[in-house]
């Protein structure tokens, strides 16, 4: 009996969910089609695509509804399941997850309540967003509960290239809540960089940082150009940290990982090294 066999279907199932929840951003469906072959079992693979509604809202899936991108995201799930909500267009749609796609489109009611400081907050930031991230995908979301109007903000951007073997995805969330008067909003923010690079090894970056700021709401437009300029600046930061950080990598902790020249404390010449070997052998048959 293989190893394979003597695992329970829970377990399996387990071991099944994981691979798919740890999946590199545009690597999905190799990964759910890999787990399908390994299971042998398609009931099985059913149960653990109980995670793919968290796997795609964690990782702001882009998917195209009517001819428009939008993001597959917590806040905008309707029933916890494949009802989402596009807040750009004021649209519902059912997701497919393998499929990518976007069916059963229908208009949605806005929360009138919020809609002007959500409007605002989306209006100040296109511009920073198609400044720095061309390919942005963007959902800003609002609502009023008990006279307190909360706005989240989801900002997705990635590039793939399996051709040559790499994927990212930068993707940052901003909630930003205060009360329906105005005054001062607290902001909180998580930004995350993920990186996958798989030519003849296997290596991830996955970087994450949390930020959080008061900023003053007096009106729509003044306060969405606050909080876009505390967005701006904390993104900007966090990223010339990362490239900072790198760069002392390569200086300092990846050269100390080998030896700068070998125990002799010279060049190897391999070239000539390789001359004296084939001299060598010559002389070896004379």
């Amino acid at each position: 009996m293989s190893g394979l066999e003597e695992i329970s279907e829970d377990e399996r199932v387990r071991i099944a969910s994981d691979f798919i929840n740890a999946a590199p951003p545009g690597e999905f469906k190799e990964v759910v089609n890999d787990v399908r072959v390994l299971l042998a079992n398609d009931k099985l693979l059913t149960r653990a695509s109980s995670v793919f509604y968290d796997y795609a809202t964690e990782q702001f899936t882009t998917v195209k509804v009517d001819g428009d991108d939008t993001l597959i995201t917590k806040e905008g799930s309707l029933d916890g399941s494949k009802r989402f909500y596009d807040p750009k267009n004021n649209k519902s749609f059912t997701y497919n997850y393998l499929k990518n796609e976007a069916t059963d489109v229908e208009e949605e009611e806005r929360d009138a309540g919020a809609e002007k400081w959500r409007e605002a907050i989306q209006t100040a930031l296109k511009s920073y967003l198609d400044e720095f991230f061309p390919a942005h995908v963007t959902a800003v979301y609002g609502k009023v509960e008990d006279d307190q109007v909360t706005i989240t903000v989801c900002i997705e951007d990635h590039k793939y290239n399996p051709n040559n073997f790499w994927n990212g995805k930068w993707k940052s969330k901003w909630e930003i809540k205060f009360p329906t008067a105005g005054g001062f909003a607290k902001v909180e923010g998580t930004m995350s960089a993920q990186v996958h690079y798989y030519e003849d090894g296997n290596v991830q970056l996955l970087s994450n940082k949390k930020v959080e700021e008061s900023v003053q709401i007096s009106s729509p437009s003044e306060g969405a150009n606050n909080v876009v300029e505390f967005i701006k600046k904390s993104e900007t930061d966090y990223q010339l940290a990362i490239n900072e950080n790198y760069t002392s990598m390569s200086n300092t902790t990846f050269k100390a990982l080998r030896r700068n020249l070998p125990i002799t404390q010279t060049l190897i010449d391999w070239h000539k090294l390789h001359g004296f070997q084939v001299g060598k052998d010559i002389m070896n048959k004379s």
